[in-house]
């Protein structure tokens, strides 16, 4: 071994670490930008919910959105909610009850409160894993007097799922940054190989 291998070879083993390291903090801060606060939150209400779900009955139009995104079980949730007519004008005073069943059980029952200015938020832990389905009742005080059911289903992660999005980011993001550094460095070198030949 030449006393250049060495020297070389530690430069190639410290890109490769840094490519790595690089590669995870990338993964994870994907992972974070994806399922943590991407709906708005209070200070912005009077805006309609971003990555929410809707459905429009009648003349309402309910959306329902969590934050995080994806609920994580064992953690608290954010859930908000909007109402509004079909045209998106918000509604105030508006009666609803709130039912929440997993595995077509009934595990919380939210007694009728006034929904006001359209928007209405509160905190829910989802204790296990799967998928809830949300059953909002909405009483028709402005056109037909009658209740209006609204069903939304909603799915938790379980915090192990973060490791898992993580690893499979990394596995994705890990070669694309090799390769690319590869294709970076052999392109540099293939111009200085150019620049010396005319040199030469």
């Amino acid at each position: 071994m030449s006393k250049y291998s060495l020297p070389r070879m530690k430069r190639k083993l410290s890109r490769a670490f840094f490519q790595i390291i690089f590669s995870f903090i990338l993964g994870n801060f994907l992972i974070t930008s994806l399922s943590s606060h991407q709906v708005i939150t209070q200070d912005v209400f009077a805006h309609q919910l971003f990555n929410s779900s809707g459905e429009k009955i009648g003349n309402y139009y309910v959306q329902v959105a969590t934050d995080p995104e994806i609920p994580t079980t064992g953690q608290n949730t954010n859930v908000m909610m909007r109402i509004s007519t079909v045209d998106g004008t918000e509604l105030s005073d508006v009666p609803i009850s709130i039912s929440i069943t997993k595995n077509g059980q009934e595990i919380k029952k939210i007694p009728q409160i006034i929904v006001t200015e359209g928007h209405h938020e509160f905190v829910y832990k989802f204790m296990e894993p799967g998928n809830y389905v949300f059953y909002v009742d909405l009483n028709d005080i402005y056109f037909t007097g009658k209740t209006i059911t609204y069903i939304f289903n909603l799915s938790t992660l379980n915090p192990f799922g973060y490791i898992f999005y993580s690893l499979i980011t990394f596995a994705v993001v890990t070669p694309l940054v090799v390769i690319a550094v590869i294709y970076v460095t052999n392109k540099r070198k293939s111009k200085k190989e150019i620049s010396e030949n005319k040199s030469v």
